[in-house]
Protein backbone atom coordinates (compact mmCIF):
# COMPACT_ATOMS: atom_id res chain seq x y z
CA UNK A 1 0.00 0.00 0.00
CA UNK A 2 2.82 2.43 0.80
CA UNK A 3 4.34 1.72 -2.61
CA UNK A 4 1.00 2.69 -4.18
CA UNK A 5 0.95 5.99 -2.28
CA UNK A 6 4.48 6.81 -3.42
CA UNK A 7 4.02 5.81 -7.06
CA UNK A 8 0.55 6.82 -8.21
CA UNK A 9 -0.74 10.39 -8.78
CA UNK A 10 -1.27 11.88 -5.31
CA UNK A 11 -4.49 13.61 -6.36
CA UNK A 12 -6.03 10.24 -7.35
CA UNK A 13 -5.05 8.20 -4.27
CA UNK A 14 -8.33 6.91 -2.74
CA UNK A 15 -10.25 9.05 -5.25
CA UNK A 16 -11.37 6.42 -7.77
CA UNK A 17 -14.60 4.57 -6.85
CA UNK A 18 -15.30 1.10 -8.24
CA UNK A 19 -17.54 2.45 -11.02
CA UNK A 20 -14.56 4.46 -12.26
CA UNK A 21 -12.25 1.45 -12.55
CA UNK A 22 -11.17 -0.08 -15.85
CA UNK A 23 -12.71 1.35 -19.00
CA UNK A 24 -14.41 4.25 -17.19
CA UNK A 25 -11.16 5.69 -15.82
CA UNK A 26 -10.96 8.19 -18.66
CA UNK A 27 -14.50 9.38 -17.99
CA UNK A 28 -14.07 9.72 -14.24
CA UNK A 29 -10.63 11.33 -14.17
CA UNK A 30 -11.36 14.00 -16.81
CA UNK A 31 -14.71 14.81 -15.18
CA UNK A 32 -13.03 14.91 -11.76
CA UNK A 33 -10.31 17.30 -12.94
CA UNK A 34 -12.88 19.74 -14.36
CA UNK A 35 -15.18 19.47 -11.33
CA UNK A 36 -12.31 20.14 -8.94
CA UNK A 37 -11.60 23.39 -10.81
CA UNK A 38 -15.13 24.60 -10.16
CA UNK A 39 -16.69 23.60 -13.49
CA UNK A 40 -20.30 22.45 -13.59
CA UNK A 41 -20.45 18.69 -14.18
CA UNK A 42 -23.38 16.69 -15.49
CA UNK A 43 -23.60 13.00 -16.45
CA UNK A 44 -26.27 11.69 -18.78
CA UNK A 45 -27.36 8.42 -20.34
CA UNK A 46 -27.25 8.15 -24.11
CA UNK A 47 -30.25 6.52 -25.74
CA UNK A 48 -29.02 3.54 -27.72
CA UNK A 49 -31.08 1.53 -30.25
CA UNK A 50 -29.45 -1.71 -29.05
CA UNK A 51 -30.28 -0.81 -25.42
CA UNK A 52 -26.61 -0.75 -24.45
CA UNK A 53 -25.75 1.46 -21.49
CA UNK A 54 -23.69 4.47 -22.57
CA UNK A 55 -22.74 7.28 -20.23
CA UNK A 56 -21.67 10.73 -21.42
CA UNK A 57 -20.86 13.95 -19.54
CA UNK A 58 -20.67 17.72 -19.96
CA UNK A 59 -18.41 20.32 -18.37
CA UNK A 60 -19.28 24.02 -18.32
CA UNK A 61 -17.82 27.25 -16.95
CA UNK A 62 -21.12 29.08 -17.39
CA UNK A 63 -20.13 30.43 -20.79
CA UNK A 64 -18.70 27.46 -22.68
CA UNK A 65 -20.07 23.94 -22.41
CA UNK A 66 -18.45 20.85 -23.94
CA UNK A 67 -19.73 17.31 -24.27
CA UNK A 68 -17.40 14.39 -23.66
CA UNK A 69 -17.47 10.76 -24.70
CA UNK A 70 -14.84 8.96 -22.64
CA UNK A 71 -11.63 10.92 -23.44
CA UNK A 72 -13.03 12.63 -26.56
CA UNK A 73 -14.38 16.15 -26.21
CA UNK A 74 -16.70 18.01 -28.58
CA UNK A 75 -13.87 20.20 -29.88
CA UNK A 76 -12.90 17.21 -32.02
CA UNK A 77 -14.80 17.65 -35.27
CA UNK A 78 -17.13 15.12 -36.85
CA UNK A 79 -14.76 15.06 -39.84
CA UNK A 80 -11.85 13.95 -37.60
CA UNK A 81 -14.13 11.34 -36.05
CA UNK A 82 -15.08 9.92 -39.46
CA UNK A 83 -11.47 9.80 -40.66
CA UNK A 84 -10.19 8.02 -37.55
CA UNK A 85 -13.05 5.52 -37.69
CA UNK A 86 -11.91 4.50 -41.16
CA UNK A 87 -8.40 3.04 -41.18
CA UNK A 88 -8.04 3.56 -44.93
CA UNK A 89 -8.97 7.25 -44.74
CA UNK A 90 -6.61 7.65 -41.77
CA UNK A 91 -3.78 6.16 -43.80
CA UNK A 92 -4.61 8.37 -46.78
CA UNK A 93 -4.43 11.59 -44.74
CA UNK A 94 -1.24 10.50 -42.98
CA UNK A 95 0.49 9.62 -46.24
CA UNK A 96 -0.48 12.99 -47.77
CA UNK A 97 1.21 14.70 -44.79
CA UNK A 98 4.38 12.60 -45.27
CA UNK A 99 3.81 10.75 -42.01
CA UNK A 100 5.48 7.29 -42.25
CA UNK A 101 2.92 4.50 -42.71
CA UNK A 102 3.35 0.87 -43.86
CA UNK A 103 2.98 0.12 -47.58
CA UNK A 104 -0.43 -1.33 -48.37
CA UNK A 105 -3.72 -1.04 -50.19
CA UNK A 106 -7.44 -0.71 -49.48
CA UNK A 107 -9.99 -3.18 -50.88
CA UNK A 108 -13.72 -2.42 -50.82
CA UNK A 109 -16.57 -4.89 -50.65
CA UNK A 110 -16.61 -4.84 -54.46
CA UNK A 111 -13.08 -6.30 -54.57
CA UNK A 112 -12.93 -10.06 -55.02
CA UNK A 113 -10.77 -12.36 -52.94
CA UNK A 114 -8.79 -13.18 -56.08
CA UNK A 115 -7.95 -9.49 -56.59
CA UNK A 116 -6.75 -9.24 -53.02
CA UNK A 117 -4.64 -12.40 -53.32
CA UNK A 118 -3.10 -11.07 -56.55
CA UNK A 119 -2.01 -7.94 -54.67
CA UNK A 120 -0.62 -10.02 -51.81
CA UNK A 121 1.64 -11.86 -54.24
CA UNK A 122 2.96 -8.50 -55.39
CA UNK A 123 3.38 -7.01 -51.88
CA UNK A 124 5.02 -10.08 -50.33
CA UNK A 125 5.15 -11.42 -46.78
CA UNK A 126 5.02 -10.83 -43.84
CA UNK A 127 1.89 -8.71 -43.89
CA UNK A 128 -1.15 -7.54 -41.92
CA UNK A 129 -4.83 -7.94 -42.76
CA UNK A 130 -7.35 -5.70 -40.99
CA UNK A 131 -10.90 -4.36 -41.45
CA UNK A 132 -11.21 -0.64 -42.10
CA UNK A 133 -13.93 -0.04 -39.50
CA UNK A 134 -13.28 -2.41 -36.57
CA UNK A 135 -12.27 -1.37 -33.06
CA UNK A 136 -10.19 -2.90 -30.31
CA UNK A 137 -8.11 -5.08 -32.63
CA UNK A 138 -11.12 -7.16 -33.72
CA UNK A 139 -10.45 -8.92 -37.01
CA UNK A 140 -6.79 -7.81 -37.19
CA UNK A 141 -4.32 -10.49 -38.27
CA UNK A 142 -0.64 -9.57 -37.90
CA UNK A 143 2.61 -11.09 -39.14
CA UNK A 144 1.02 -13.39 -41.74
CA UNK A 145 3.88 -15.31 -43.36
CA UNK A 146 2.28 -17.62 -45.91
CA UNK A 147 -0.45 -17.61 -48.55
CA UNK A 148 -2.39 -20.41 -46.86
CA UNK A 149 -2.45 -18.44 -43.58
CA UNK A 150 -3.55 -15.32 -45.43
CA UNK A 151 -6.43 -17.12 -47.17
CA UNK A 152 -7.66 -18.48 -43.82
CA UNK A 153 -7.48 -15.00 -42.28
CA UNK A 154 -9.28 -13.44 -45.25
CA UNK A 155 -12.08 -15.99 -44.97
CA UNK A 156 -12.51 -15.23 -41.25
CA UNK A 157 -12.52 -11.45 -41.70
CA UNK A 158 -14.83 -11.31 -44.71
CA UNK A 159 -17.16 -14.27 -44.18
CA UNK A 160 -17.28 -15.03 -40.46
CA UNK A 161 -16.81 -11.51 -39.06
CA UNK A 162 -18.50 -9.90 -42.10
CA UNK A 163 -15.95 -7.09 -42.56
CA UNK A 164 -15.93 -6.67 -46.32
CA UNK A 165 -13.76 -3.54 -46.56
CA UNK A 166 -10.19 -4.47 -45.66
CA UNK A 167 -6.62 -3.19 -45.76
CA UNK A 168 -3.62 -5.33 -46.66
CA UNK A 169 -0.27 -3.86 -45.65
CA UNK A 170 3.31 -4.81 -44.87
CA UNK A 171 3.94 -6.12 -41.37
CA UNK A 172 6.47 -3.94 -39.57
CA UNK A 173 8.65 -5.57 -36.91
CA UNK A 174 8.89 -3.75 -33.60
CA UNK A 175 7.00 -2.74 -30.49
CA UNK A 176 3.71 -0.85 -30.45
CA UNK A 177 3.66 2.46 -28.54
CA UNK A 178 0.58 4.52 -27.73
CA UNK A 179 1.39 8.25 -27.86
CA UNK A 180 -1.10 10.78 -26.46
CA UNK A 181 -1.07 14.21 -28.09
CA UNK A 182 -2.96 17.17 -26.59
CA UNK A 183 -2.82 20.62 -28.20
CA UNK A 184 0.30 19.84 -30.28
CA UNK A 185 2.21 18.41 -27.30
CA UNK A 186 3.05 14.81 -26.42
CA UNK A 187 1.77 14.26 -22.87
CA UNK A 188 2.20 10.49 -22.58
CA UNK A 189 3.95 7.55 -24.25
CA UNK A 190 3.01 4.04 -23.21
CA UNK A 191 4.35 0.63 -24.14
CA UNK A 192 2.81 -2.69 -23.20
CA UNK A 193 4.80 -5.81 -22.37
CA UNK A 194 3.40 -9.36 -22.25
CA UNK A 195 2.22 -10.91 -18.98
CA UNK A 196 5.24 -11.94 -16.93
CA UNK A 197 6.55 -12.64 -13.44
CA UNK A 198 9.98 -12.03 -11.93
CA UNK A 199 11.57 -14.82 -9.92
CA UNK A 200 12.56 -14.34 -6.27
CA UNK A 201 14.44 -17.64 -5.98
CA UNK A 202 11.87 -19.01 -3.52
CA UNK A 203 8.34 -18.85 -4.98
CA UNK A 204 6.91 -21.05 -7.72
CA UNK A 205 5.53 -19.47 -10.90
CA UNK A 206 2.00 -20.22 -9.66
CA UNK A 207 2.74 -18.34 -6.42
CA UNK A 208 4.37 -15.46 -8.29
CA UNK A 209 1.29 -15.13 -10.52
CA UNK A 210 -0.99 -15.04 -7.48
CA UNK A 211 1.18 -12.38 -5.81
CA UNK A 212 1.24 -10.21 -8.94
CA UNK A 213 -2.51 -10.57 -9.45
CA UNK A 214 -3.01 -9.39 -5.88
CA UNK A 215 -1.05 -6.23 -6.74
CA UNK A 216 -3.06 -5.74 -9.94
CA UNK A 217 -6.32 -5.86 -7.95
CA UNK A 218 -5.22 -2.64 -6.23
CA UNK A 219 -4.60 -0.87 -9.57
CA UNK A 220 -7.76 0.96 -10.78
CA UNK A 221 -6.75 0.31 -14.39
CA UNK A 222 -5.83 -3.37 -14.04
CA UNK A 223 -8.17 -4.71 -11.36
CA UNK A 224 -10.13 -6.89 -13.80
CA UNK A 225 -7.14 -7.52 -16.09
CA UNK A 226 -5.39 -10.32 -14.27
CA UNK A 227 -2.70 -12.68 -15.49
CA UNK A 228 -4.57 -15.71 -16.80
CA UNK A 229 -3.35 -19.25 -16.35
CA UNK A 230 -4.79 -21.25 -19.22
CA UNK A 231 -3.69 -23.50 -22.08
CA UNK A 232 -1.89 -20.59 -23.77
CA UNK A 233 0.13 -19.54 -20.72
CA UNK A 234 1.02 -23.14 -19.86
CA UNK A 235 2.21 -23.71 -23.44
CA UNK A 236 4.28 -20.50 -23.29
CA UNK A 237 5.89 -21.72 -20.06
CA UNK A 238 6.68 -25.11 -21.63
CA UNK A 239 8.51 -23.39 -24.51
CA UNK A 240 10.74 -21.72 -21.93
CA UNK A 241 11.34 -24.98 -20.04
CA UNK A 242 9.03 -24.18 -17.10
CA UNK A 243 5.78 -25.33 -15.57
CA UNK A 244 3.62 -23.72 -12.88
CA UNK A 245 5.57 -25.34 -10.04
CA UNK A 246 8.98 -24.22 -11.33
CA UNK A 247 10.93 -21.80 -9.12
CA UNK A 248 12.74 -19.22 -11.31
CA UNK A 249 16.02 -17.83 -10.06
CA UNK A 250 16.00 -14.42 -8.41
CA UNK A 251 15.62 -11.60 -10.93
CA UNK A 252 14.71 -13.93 -13.82
CA UNK A 253 11.76 -12.69 -15.90
CA UNK A 254 9.44 -15.45 -17.12
CA UNK A 255 6.78 -14.69 -19.76
CA UNK A 256 3.27 -16.14 -19.59
CA UNK A 257 2.17 -14.65 -22.90
CA UNK A 258 3.89 -13.59 -26.10
CA UNK A 259 1.22 -10.96 -26.89
CA UNK A 260 1.13 -7.71 -24.94
CA UNK A 261 -2.61 -7.33 -24.25
CA UNK A 262 -3.36 -5.77 -20.86
CA UNK A 263 -6.57 -7.83 -20.72
CA UNK A 264 -4.52 -11.04 -20.39
CA UNK A 265 -2.13 -9.67 -17.79
CA UNK A 266 0.23 -7.43 -19.77
CA UNK A 267 2.06 -4.57 -18.05
CA UNK A 268 1.78 -0.90 -18.96
CA UNK A 269 5.16 0.86 -19.10
CA UNK A 270 5.51 4.65 -19.28
CA UNK A 271 8.27 5.78 -21.66
CA UNK A 272 7.42 9.47 -22.06
CA UNK A 273 10.84 10.68 -20.92
CA UNK A 274 12.81 7.93 -22.69
CA UNK A 275 11.61 8.04 -26.31
CA UNK A 276 13.44 10.23 -28.87
CA UNK A 277 12.02 13.56 -29.99
CA UNK A 278 11.69 12.19 -33.53
CA UNK A 279 8.99 9.74 -32.40
CA UNK A 280 7.13 12.49 -30.54
CA UNK A 281 7.24 14.76 -33.59
CA UNK A 282 5.83 11.99 -35.79
CA UNK A 283 2.89 11.64 -33.39
CA UNK A 284 2.32 15.41 -33.44
CA UNK A 285 2.50 15.48 -37.25
CA UNK A 286 0.06 12.57 -37.47
CA UNK A 287 -2.42 14.43 -35.28
CA UNK A 288 -2.09 17.62 -37.33
CA UNK A 289 -2.58 15.63 -40.54
CA UNK A 290 -6.21 14.89 -39.62
CA UNK A 291 -8.42 18.02 -39.77
CA UNK A 292 -10.13 18.81 -36.45
CA UNK A 293 -8.13 16.30 -34.39
CA UNK A 294 -6.84 18.33 -31.42
CA UNK A 295 -6.36 15.41 -29.01
CA UNK A 296 -5.36 11.92 -30.10
CA UNK A 297 -3.93 8.54 -29.31
CA UNK A 298 -1.43 7.67 -32.05
CA UNK A 299 -0.28 4.04 -32.34
CA UNK A 300 3.28 3.74 -33.63
CA UNK A 301 5.35 0.63 -34.36
CA UNK A 302 8.89 1.28 -33.18
CA UNK A 303 11.83 -0.70 -34.53
CA UNK A 304 14.68 0.50 -32.30
CA UNK A 305 17.36 -1.47 -34.17
CA UNK A 306 16.54 0.21 -37.49
CA UNK A 307 15.48 3.51 -35.87
CA UNK A 308 12.26 3.12 -37.85
CA UNK A 309 8.80 4.44 -36.88
CA UNK A 310 5.52 3.59 -38.61
CA UNK A 311 2.12 5.04 -37.66
CA UNK A 312 -0.56 2.37 -37.82
CA UNK A 313 -3.59 4.06 -36.25
CA UNK A 314 -5.04 7.33 -34.92
CA UNK A 315 -7.65 7.29 -32.15
CA UNK A 316 -10.03 10.01 -30.98
CA UNK A 317 -10.72 8.25 -27.65
CA UNK A 318 -7.41 7.02 -26.25
CA UNK A 319 -7.68 5.18 -22.93
CA UNK A 320 -5.93 7.10 -20.15
CA UNK A 321 -5.82 4.41 -17.44
CA UNK A 322 -2.43 2.97 -18.36
CA UNK A 323 -0.88 6.45 -18.35
CA UNK A 324 -2.40 7.35 -14.97
CA UNK A 325 -1.64 4.03 -13.27
CA UNK A 326 1.32 2.41 -15.08
CA UNK A 327 2.85 -0.79 -13.74
CA UNK A 328 6.31 0.59 -14.52
CA UNK A 329 7.31 4.23 -14.85
CA UNK A 330 5.95 7.65 -13.99
CA UNK A 331 2.20 8.43 -14.06
CA UNK A 332 1.09 11.17 -16.46
CA UNK A 333 -1.69 13.62 -15.60
CA UNK A 334 -3.34 13.72 -19.01
CA UNK A 335 -6.76 14.85 -17.69
CA UNK A 336 -5.06 18.07 -16.53
CA UNK A 337 -3.72 18.73 -20.04
CA UNK A 338 -7.18 18.13 -21.52
CA UNK A 339 -8.99 20.50 -19.15
CA UNK A 340 -6.24 23.08 -19.75
CA UNK A 341 -7.07 22.84 -23.45
CA UNK A 342 -10.86 23.05 -23.12
CA UNK A 343 -10.95 25.60 -20.28
CA UNK A 344 -7.67 27.57 -20.44
CA UNK A 345 -8.89 30.19 -17.94
CA UNK A 346 -8.85 27.53 -15.19
CA UNK A 347 -5.16 26.63 -15.73
CA UNK A 348 -3.84 28.43 -12.66
CA UNK A 349 -6.88 27.87 -10.49
CA UNK A 350 -6.26 26.11 -7.16
CA UNK A 351 -7.54 22.55 -7.48
CA UNK A 352 -9.65 21.06 -4.70
CA UNK A 353 -8.67 17.81 -2.97
CA UNK A 354 -12.21 16.37 -2.92
CA UNK A 355 -13.81 13.69 -5.08
CA UNK A 356 -17.41 12.70 -5.74
CA UNK A 357 -18.81 9.18 -5.61
CA UNK A 358 -19.25 7.88 -9.14
CA UNK A 359 -20.91 4.59 -8.10
CA UNK A 360 -24.45 5.87 -7.32
CA UNK A 361 -24.41 8.10 -10.42
CA UNK A 362 -23.80 5.09 -12.66
CA UNK A 363 -26.45 3.02 -10.84
CA UNK A 364 -29.10 5.74 -11.15
CA UNK A 365 -28.43 6.18 -14.87
CA UNK A 366 -28.35 2.42 -15.45
CA UNK A 367 -31.69 1.94 -13.68
CA UNK A 368 -33.18 4.71 -15.86
CA UNK A 369 -34.37 6.46 -12.71
CA UNK A 370 -33.33 9.66 -14.45
CA UNK A 371 -31.72 10.63 -17.73
CA UNK A 372 -29.12 12.95 -16.20
CA UNK A 373 -27.36 13.65 -12.93
CA UNK A 374 -25.83 16.99 -12.01
CA UNK A 375 -23.00 16.68 -9.51
CA UNK A 376 -23.03 18.94 -6.43
CA UNK A 377 -20.45 21.74 -6.85
CA UNK A 378 -17.04 21.04 -5.40
CA UNK A 379 -16.34 22.65 -1.98
CA UNK A 380 -14.15 25.74 -2.13
CA UNK A 381 -11.82 27.39 0.35
CA UNK A 382 -9.11 26.06 2.65
CA UNK A 383 -9.74 22.68 4.29
CA UNK A 384 -7.69 20.97 6.98
CA UNK A 385 -7.54 17.18 7.13
CA UNK A 386 -6.27 14.76 9.78
CA UNK A 387 -5.72 11.03 9.90
CA UNK A 388 -6.34 9.24 13.20
CA UNK A 389 -5.09 5.64 13.58
CA UNK A 390 -7.17 4.25 16.43
CA UNK A 391 -6.13 1.15 18.38
CA UNK A 392 -7.85 -0.76 21.17
CA UNK A 393 -10.90 -2.99 21.57
CA UNK A 394 -12.85 -1.38 18.74
CA UNK A 395 -13.90 -4.27 16.49
CA UNK A 396 -17.45 -5.67 16.52
CA UNK A 397 -18.67 -2.81 18.74
CA UNK A 398 -20.21 -0.63 16.00
CA UNK A 399 -17.26 1.78 16.17
CA UNK A 400 -17.17 2.74 12.47
CA UNK A 401 -20.92 3.39 12.22
CA UNK A 402 -20.79 5.48 15.39
CA UNK A 403 -17.89 7.56 14.01
CA UNK A 404 -19.73 8.13 10.75
CA UNK A 405 -22.87 9.33 12.54
CA UNK A 406 -20.86 11.75 14.69
CA UNK A 407 -19.11 13.16 11.60
CA UNK A 408 -22.39 13.62 9.72
CA UNK A 409 -23.92 15.51 12.65
CA UNK A 410 -21.02 17.96 12.45
CA UNK A 411 -21.02 18.26 8.60
CA UNK A 412 -17.49 16.87 8.36
CA UNK A 413 -15.97 15.19 5.32
CA UNK A 414 -13.86 12.05 5.32
CA UNK A 415 -14.07 8.31 5.89
CA UNK A 416 -13.49 5.50 8.34
CA UNK A 417 -12.11 2.06 7.52
CA UNK A 418 -10.76 -1.08 9.18
CA UNK A 419 -7.06 -1.85 8.81
CA UNK A 420 -5.62 -5.35 8.46
CA UNK A 421 -4.00 -5.20 11.92
CA UNK A 422 -7.29 -4.62 13.73
CA UNK A 423 -6.86 -0.85 14.04
CA UNK A 424 -9.24 1.68 12.53
CA UNK A 425 -8.29 4.61 10.30
CA UNK A 426 -10.39 7.75 10.64
CA UNK A 427 -9.83 10.58 8.15
CA UNK A 428 -11.71 13.81 8.80
CA UNK A 429 -11.67 17.25 7.15
CA UNK A 430 -13.06 20.65 8.06
CA UNK A 431 -12.43 24.34 7.43
CA UNK A 432 -12.14 24.71 11.20
CA UNK A 433 -9.11 23.21 12.99
CA UNK A 434 -10.92 23.34 16.34
CA UNK A 435 -13.61 20.99 15.00
CA UNK A 436 -10.90 18.45 14.19
CA UNK A 437 -9.49 18.61 17.72
CA UNK A 438 -13.00 18.11 19.15
CA UNK A 439 -13.57 15.16 16.82
CA UNK A 440 -10.36 13.51 17.99
CA UNK A 441 -11.80 13.51 21.53
CA UNK A 442 -14.90 11.79 20.17
CA UNK A 443 -12.67 9.14 18.55
CA UNK A 444 -11.21 8.44 22.00
CA UNK A 445 -14.72 8.14 23.45
CA UNK A 446 -16.37 5.90 20.86
CA UNK A 447 -19.62 3.95 21.38
CA UNK A 448 -20.51 2.39 24.73
CA UNK A 449 -18.65 -0.91 24.37
CA UNK A 450 -15.52 0.50 22.67
CA UNK A 451 -12.23 0.74 24.56
CA UNK A 452 -9.71 3.03 22.84
CA UNK A 453 -6.09 2.60 23.95
CA UNK A 454 -4.32 5.06 21.68
CA UNK A 455 -4.69 7.40 18.68
CA UNK A 456 -1.82 8.31 16.38
CA UNK A 457 -2.46 11.58 14.54
CA UNK A 458 -1.04 12.46 11.09
CA UNK A 459 -1.67 15.13 8.49
CA UNK A 460 -3.68 13.87 5.51
CA UNK A 461 -2.88 15.23 2.05
CA UNK A 462 -4.78 12.84 -0.19
CA UNK A 463 -8.21 12.96 -1.81
CA UNK A 464 -11.37 13.21 0.32
CA UNK A 465 -14.94 12.12 -0.43
CA UNK A 466 -17.72 14.68 -0.67
CA UNK A 467 -19.46 12.93 2.26
CA UNK A 468 -18.33 10.99 5.34
CA UNK A 469 -18.41 7.30 4.52
CA UNK A 470 -17.47 3.86 5.73
CA UNK A 471 -15.01 2.31 3.29
CA UNK A 472 -15.41 -1.43 3.07
CA UNK A 473 -12.89 -3.74 1.37
CA UNK A 474 -13.60 -4.62 -2.24
CA UNK A 475 -14.89 -8.17 -2.38
CA UNK A 476 -12.48 -10.45 -4.16
CA UNK A 477 -14.03 -12.91 -6.52
CA UNK A 478 -12.79 -16.29 -5.30
CA UNK A 479 -14.68 -18.04 -8.09
CA UNK A 480 -12.12 -16.63 -10.53
CA UNK A 481 -9.41 -18.60 -8.75
CA UNK A 482 -11.57 -21.73 -8.98
CA UNK A 483 -12.07 -21.17 -12.70
CA UNK A 484 -8.32 -20.81 -13.09
CA UNK A 485 -7.67 -24.07 -11.22
CA UNK A 486 -10.37 -25.83 -13.27
CA UNK A 487 -8.70 -24.70 -16.52
CA UNK A 488 -5.35 -26.00 -15.31
CA UNK A 489 -6.89 -29.30 -14.19
CA UNK A 490 -8.61 -29.81 -17.57
CA UNK A 491 -5.35 -29.00 -19.39
CA UNK A 492 -3.38 -31.63 -17.48
CA UNK A 493 -6.21 -34.18 -17.83
CA UNK A 494 -6.10 -33.72 -21.61
CA UNK A 495 -2.32 -34.11 -21.58
CA UNK A 496 -2.58 -37.26 -19.47
CA UNK A 497 -5.26 -38.72 -21.76
CA UNK A 498 -3.07 -38.03 -24.80
CA UNK A 499 -0.13 -39.82 -23.17
CA UNK A 500 -2.33 -42.73 -21.99
CA UNK A 501 -3.65 -43.31 -25.50
CA UNK A 502 -0.26 -43.03 -27.19
CA UNK A 503 1.48 -46.08 -28.67
CA UNK A 504 4.61 -45.50 -26.57
CA UNK A 505 2.63 -45.56 -23.32
CA UNK A 506 0.86 -48.78 -24.27
CA UNK A 507 4.08 -50.43 -25.51
CA UNK A 508 5.90 -49.71 -22.25
CA UNK A 509 3.09 -50.92 -19.96
CA UNK A 510 4.91 -54.20 -19.12
CA UNK A 511 8.15 -52.36 -18.28
CA UNK A 512 6.32 -49.92 -15.97
CA UNK A 513 4.60 -52.82 -14.21
CA UNK A 514 7.93 -54.57 -13.57
CA UNK A 515 9.50 -51.33 -12.28
CA UNK A 516 6.55 -50.77 -9.95
CA UNK A 517 6.89 -54.31 -8.52
CA UNK A 518 10.63 -53.80 -7.93
CA UNK A 519 10.01 -50.49 -6.12
CA UNK A 520 7.36 -52.08 -3.90
CA UNK A 521 9.68 -54.99 -3.06
CA UNK A 522 12.47 -52.53 -2.13
CA UNK A 523 10.11 -50.58 0.19
CA UNK A 524 9.08 -53.83 1.96
CA UNK A 525 12.74 -54.82 2.32
CA UNK A 526 13.65 -51.41 3.87
CA UNK A 527 10.77 -51.67 6.38
CA UNK A 528 12.12 -55.05 7.56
Amino acid sequence: MEEMYNKWPRHLINAVPVAGYGKRLSIFTIALEGWRRGLDLKFYRLEDPENKFKVRYTLSDGINEYNFESSKGSKITSEADAICDDKYLTKKYLRQANVPVPDGEFFSEKSTDDEIIKYVKKLGFPLVLKPTDANGGRGVFSNITSMSSFKRALNIVRNKLEFNNVIVEKHVEGEEYRVIVVDDKVVGVLNRVPANVKGDGVSSIRELVNMKNKERRNNPHLRSRRIKIDDVSIAVLEKQGYDLESVPEKGKTVNLRFTSNLSTGGDSVDLTDEVPQELKQIAINATKAIPGLITSGIDIIVNSDKEEYMVIEANTKPGLGGHLFPVIGKPRNIPKAMIDLYFPKTKNKEVSNFHFNFDPIIEILKDKTTNEVKVTPCPTGKYYAREYIVSGDIQSVNYRAWIRNQAKKRSLYGFVRNLDDGKVKVVVASQNNEKLAEFKKLCYKGPEKAIVDDIVENEYNYSLPLIFEIIRPIRRMKNLDMKQLTREKNFYLRKFTEIENSRTWKATAVVRSINANIKNAMRRFKRK
